[in-house]
């Protein structure tokens, strides 16, 4: 029998403290950024062990703590997170840009891998190789909770009652003067696969300062699905993630608050991003509608008061969001990802009918984005009264 090999007492001091170190500073930035309750949990249960800083890690990917490495999965995960993908080595993370305050890159991928996917068809000419198209629909861990044709992601410790929800959901009033819809970005230079015709001059890895490319381009576009209708519109165009990335959400609030203020009869905020998806070996995936040709999926990103910061909308904002998710689904099963509920408020805050809308990922090209953006928002209007 091979005898068991033990580890020097002074070693596994050394790693324990270098752990605990790196555990502490994860901490940290958690409480700056994301979610320092499921962190500061983690810490206490495993304080003084070297395992510190992948329980710091599952905490991130709303995992279990682990004892052995990372799945292919989680690792994919891992590689989006602003905080904690750097703690492990050779994850590249999707943006090259330095990491938002509240990060963006939101995914609802299952970690064990065990998220469902239709037939996805092979990715279009002219995309840079290994783009690898999918259809994201929910999997089977229990954060996700699904009713009907409604499924939520849910990051927070909060029960999510779906049919009670919808049941309160809030109508969105076209009655009186004065624009109803405002549209803006918080990362407004964020963009997508070229292709074709759609070529821009980069300002960083898939972002333009060119608003013929980027989001702005796509919150133009639903602007005109609304203006179709006899909706009035404020489209917000400025770069608030230029020239500094990780101020974008300050500035924005304050953009959005003056908004708000200069046209009370807004009933709508939508804060239009793209998502992005790479594995850490450098494969970005795109997200495809299965039942619509041409057209990426859309996801819904919504806050909470889980952080203890003051959120006195939350569940009014999610309730909308649920029964724009169901109309959505009534219409093109596989155009919209599941809902994903997160801690941090994501500006969210300053009114109800305030919702953060993933309009693809970096893999998608733009012209994905605009179906699927127009698609969402012809969606929208059908719900306005």
């Amino acid at each position: 029998m091979r005898k068991k090999r033990t580890t020097r007492p002074w070693v596994r001091g050394l790693r324990t403290g270098a752990a605990v170190l790196v555990g502490i500073l994860a901490v940290w930035l958690a409480w700056l950024v994301g979610d320092p309750g499921a962190a500061l949990d983690h810490l206490k249960e495993m304080a003084g062990n070297a395992q510190v800083s992948l329980a710091l890690l599952s905490a991130e990917l709303g995992l279990e703590a682990q004892e052995v490495g990372l799945s292919r999965w989680d690792r994919l995960v891992l590689a989006q997170s602003s905080l904690l993908g750097g703690f492990l080595p050779s994850l590249e993370p999707g943006e090259s840009d330095p990491p938002p305050e509240e990060s963006e890159d939101l995914l609802e991928l299952d970690p064990a891998g065990e998220n469902e996917e239709s037939d996805s068809p092979a990715p279009s000419a002219g995309l840079s190789e290994g783009v690898i198209p999918k259809t994201m629909v929910a999997g089977t861990s229990a954060k996700y909770v699904t009713s009907g044709n409604v499924s939520v992601y849910n990051h927070t410790d909060y029960t999510v009652d779906i049919p009670a929800l919808l049941e309160n959901a809030p109508k969105l009033s076209t009655a009186g003067e004065g624009p109803k819809v405002l549209i803006y970005h918080s990362h407004a230079s964020e963009a997508y696969e070229m292709d074709g015709t759609d070529v821009y001059e980069p300002s960083g890895d898939h972002r333009t300062l060119d608003t013929n490319y980027n989001m702005v381009r796509v919150g133009e576009e639903m602007k005109a699905v609304f203006e179709a209708a006899g909706i009035g519109v404020v489209h917000d165009t400025t770069l608030y993630d230029y020239p500094s990335y990780n101020d974008a959400y300050i500035r924005s609030v304050e953009g959005v608050a003056e908004n708000l203020k200069k046209y009370p009869s807004i009933v709508l905020v939508l804060d239009v991003h793209r998502d992005a998806l790479v594995a850490n070996d450098g494969t970005i995936y795109k997200v495809v509608a299965g039942t619509v040709e041409n057209c990426a999926q859309v996801m819904m990103v919504m806050g909470s008061d889980a952080t203890g910061q003051v959120h006195p909308n939350w569940k009014v904002n999610l309730a909308l969001a649920l029964s724009i998710q169901s109309a959505l689904a009534n219409k093109w099963s596989t155009l919209a990802r599941p809902l994903v509920l997160r801690p941090t408020r994501f500006n969210q805050h300053l009114s109800t009918g305030m919702l953060l809308v993933e309009v693809g990922t970096h893999g998608n090209t733009l012209q994905e984005a605009i179906t699927a953006a127009r698609l969402y928002a012809r969606t929208v209007v059908e719900l306005m009264e």
